[in-house]
């Protein structure tokens, strides 16, 4: 629900009420007051040096970070080493209370459509086309390149909504690839046909036993 405070009021009547309730891009919904607040913030565009929109890309000052519980640095180099966390954690520059964590993005080696998956490297001779329509297309293209894959890449903005036109000219490619989140949006098009796939991603936390430590204390307070 895009009002926050009535799909949670929703959800609290049911018969069989939640005992968590996890609210996705939710941040700066200032109208609810969450437990636990996690804030990403993207490695190559640190909100400590971000402003707010249009201008930049924060949906709210930059003092709001002190009100996270737990801050992740997401889509860092899988190389990265302690002491460049350690100067990120310093540009950051956390409250006592807050914990810093750093994520990776990893990439699955096979790719999935509506008749089901191939391996990545089965299509390097076909010719492909890239469709994104999320905020940092960066990593998923540096993936390709990494991979030596060839293709063309139609890039739109951050929740691009496909006009019909743009679909029939997809359905008229030979193959596409694009991620997960905009397959979901395209995939119902694309039914009887068999040139649409994403690539799959897995998410890695540097210290994911700390991480998922925190949150079950969290929840264990909530416990009947």
């Amino acid at each position: 629900d895009a009002n926050r405070q009535y799909g949670i009021s929703q959800l609290i009547t049911l018969e069989s009420k939640p005992n968590v309730i996890l609210l996705d891009d939710a941040f700066q919904h200032r109208k609810v007051n969450a437990g636990f607040n996690i804030l990403l913030t993207d490695y190559s565009n640190l909100y400590c040096y971000d402003i707010v929109l249009p201008t930049g890309d924060l949906r709210e000052p930059r003092i709001g970070y002190k009100r996270a519980d737990v801050i992740i640095v997401t889509k860092c180099p899988n190389n990265l080493s302690e002491s460049e966390k350690r100067a990120l954690i310093n540009k950051i520059n956390p409250i006592t209370h807050q914990q810093v964590f750093f994520s990776t993005i990893k990439y699955s080696n096979k790719i999935v459509g509506v008749n089901g998956s191939l391996n990545l490297k089965d299509v390097l001779n076909k010719p492909i086309t890239v469709v994104t329509g999320i905020a940092n297309p960066k990593p998923f293209i540096d993936f390709l390149n990494r991979e030596t894959i060839q293709f063309n890449h139609l890039k739109f903005d951050d929740h691009h909504q496909f006009s019909n036109s743009q679909i029939d000219e997809f359905k008229q490619m030979d193959f596409i690839l694009t991620t997960e989140k905009d397959y979901v949006r395209l995939e119902s098009n694309f039914k009887d046909l068999n040139n649409l796939y994403y690539l799959p991603i897995e998410v890695e936390l540097d210290q994911p036993e700390v991480f998922n430590a925190l949150i079950e204390s969290f929840i264990s307070k909530f416990k009947l």
